[in-house]
């Protein structure tokens, strides 16, 4: 769209600067009234294309460990807002023996979440993955873009790419 739009702008520059070339001769600054024009108009179908784009605007992820045969095993639930830069990881336990935690990620493993999720196929993601072993931990992530919401179910952590490199930088596995 915008090489058509850039031919049409330049176009109608080149033939207001024909049918007005008297003047151009005359009055060099309205020579410029066609830049001028040619250049707002770029902005206005950059900005067009920019609002067709999808983009990540947050990812909430829940890791369950209920039905795991391990004390130590964490539940942890995440939120990652891109949109305002923000992230909080909150870790418990079933066994009040052991202490929960929280933590945020580091603007480092939020650029490596948002470009790990650009560059994958979103929609080609199953909404459910599940291993035949029981006692399995069970990861639901859903992530949020301008255009639509994925919801992804992982039982036994094993969905296909990028799910188990998230797991890693929010689980902390």
């Amino acid at each position: 769209a915008l090489p058509i739009c850039l031919f049409l702008l330049f176009a109608a520059a080149y033939d207001i600067k024909q049918k007005y070339k008297p003047a151009f001769k005359m009055k060099q600054p309205l020579f410029l009234l066609p830049l001028f024009i040619t250049l707002i108009a770029l902005t206005s179908c950059r900005q067009t294309s920019k609002k067709d784009s999808e983009y990540i605007v947050k990812i909430e992820m829940s890791l369950s460990a209920f039905g795991v045969e391990s004390d130590n095993f964490p539940s942890i639930d995440a939120v990652i807002d891109f949109s305002k830069d923000t992230s909080i990881c909150v870790k418990s336990y079933y066994n009040p023996a052991y202490k929960g935690s929280t933590y945020s990620l580091t603007r480092k493993e939020m650029k490596d979440i948002l470009n790990l999720l650009e560059i994958s196929k979103l929609q080609k993601l199953k909404p459910a993955y599940k291993v035949s072993s029981s006692d399995q931990p069970n990861s639901t992530t859903t992530i949020y873009t301008t255009k639509t919401n994925y919801v992804i179910k992982d039982y036994g952590l094993e969905g296909d790419y990028p799910l188990k490199e998230l797991y890693k930088i929010v689980y902390k596995f």
